[in-house]
């Protein structure tokens, strides 16, 4: 006989992991001014035509009270910024504080609903209609309708798709909030074609196999890795404000990104960018050279991002400088809080480009390594004119 997988038992229990996490936003029929939030991990979908959802709540809670009587709530999903709210709305009544206040949350109105809203921000939100509700002994199954459904606008593809992979959603995994990561496959494709498995895993952004990517594609994995919700971070070379965007998606409502650049166009570009992704309270854009950095940035920033050269699309004889990007980068590292990170992308394939690229590498080398650690990444065999990156990483005790 084959060895047989070792079980343990345990007591019953409702060990149904990972869950996904929600805030239920809802509010008093008779008063709609009186908002709350609680965060449920018992949920689920209930059926599809017509399509229904369920959340499950404690007749003790201060919420139960608003549901059961306006019979309506909003379903909103949870991302990586979203997440301490979710743990503090968990564990805070509404009955004592005001959620949305203390967490620096935002209300917007949720189509279909006459009371309830909907939280400023979520990547989805689902208004519903209670149809339905079960006591069955804890809790009480709430089951709801769903009437209307919005999915914010930097989520959604040119061709109108859903891409929930690019939001970050949070699991709770047995008394963790857990980040959904790597993408390991789509709906049907243990029996998809390898052309079709191919195409659909790359327009997931996955990674069937381990490859090797350009300079900005490191950048961003760094920024990614360092980042979290809240931190101070400088976009000191704006262009046409993508960079820009991305630290305002990481660093969250309760982050800031200072961002620079001389020409109007890049304001205007990024403006606009921002203003889409309702981004635009994230960030002060100023039109400055970011040789001036430190006359406008004076707290402590976990990161600062310099992709040099010239703007894209725009007059590729206005480029980044040797002499100001030197004293850019300077006055970046001295504003560096402990395991903050500098990253830089340089491209030498243009006569100030390797100007810059030699000068950067002698300035980083001749950093303290007791204040900071410093890594180069590019291709070795794609000649000298390949683009790199450079990280300095201040030490955690510098």
């Amino acid at each position: 006989m084959e060895e047989s997988t070792a079980y343990r038992q345990i007591p019953p229990t409702t060990l149904l992991s990972p869950a996904p996490v929600v805030l239920v936003s809802c509010a008093e029929a008779a008063r709609p001014e009186n908002r709350n939030l609680i965060t449920v991990a018992w949920t689920g979908t209930v059926n599809t035509k017509p399509p229904m959802v369920s959340v499950s709540v404690k007749p003790s809670r201060y919420s139960y009270g608003m549901i059961a009587d306006s019979g309506e709530f909003v379903v909103n999903l949870v991302d990586e910024n979203l997440c301490r709210a979710a743990d503090y709305c968990g564990v805070r009544s509404g009955r004592d504080v005001n959620k949305a206040e203390e967490m620096n949350l935002r209300w917007r109105p949720a189509e279909g609903m006459r009371a309830a809203p909907a939280l400023e921000g979520a990547p989805v939100s689902l208004s519903c209609r209670v149809r339905k509700h079960m006591e069955l002994g804890s809790h009480t199954m709430f089951i709801g309708e769903v009437v209307a459904a919005s999915v914010r606008e930097d989520l959604m593809d040119e061709e109108g798709g859903i891409r929930l992979e690019r939001a970050g959603l949070v699991a709770y995994n047995h008394g963790l909030y857990q980040r959904l990561g790597e993408t390991l496959g789509f709906f049907g494709y243990a029996v998809s074609r390898p052309e079709v498995y191919a195409r659909r895993m790359e327009q997931a952004g996955a990674r069937p196999v381990f490859e090797l990517k350009s300079a900005r594609y490191q950048a961003a994995e760094i920024l990614r890795a360092a980042l979290r919700p809240g931190d101070r971070v400088i976009d000191a070379t704006m262009g046409n404000g993508h960079d820009t965007a991305m630290l305002c998606s990481l660093v969250g409502p309760e982050g800031h990104v200072d961002a620079f650049d001389i020409q109007p166009a890049a304001l205007k570009a990024t403006e606009e960018r921002l203003a889409r992704l309702g981004f635009s309270a994230r960030a002060a854009l100023h039109q400055a050279g970011h040789q001036e950095i430190s006359q406008y940035v004076t707290a402590p920033v976990k990161a600062s991002v310099f992709n040099l050269g010239w703007l894209p699309g725009g007059d590729h004889t206005v480029t980044t400088r040797t002499e100001t990007t030197l004293s850019a980068v300077r006055q970046a590292a001295e504003l560096l809080l402990p395991l903050g990170v500098l990253v830089i992308c340089v491209y030498p394939g243009h006569p100030e480009g390797r100007r810059e690229k030699a000068a950067l590498e002698q300035w980083l080398a001749s950093l303290p390594p007791r204040r900071f650690n410093v890594l180069a990444q590019s291709f070795l065999n794609a000649g000298p004119d390949a683009p790199v990156c450079y990280t300095a990483q201040r030490q955690p005790h510098s």
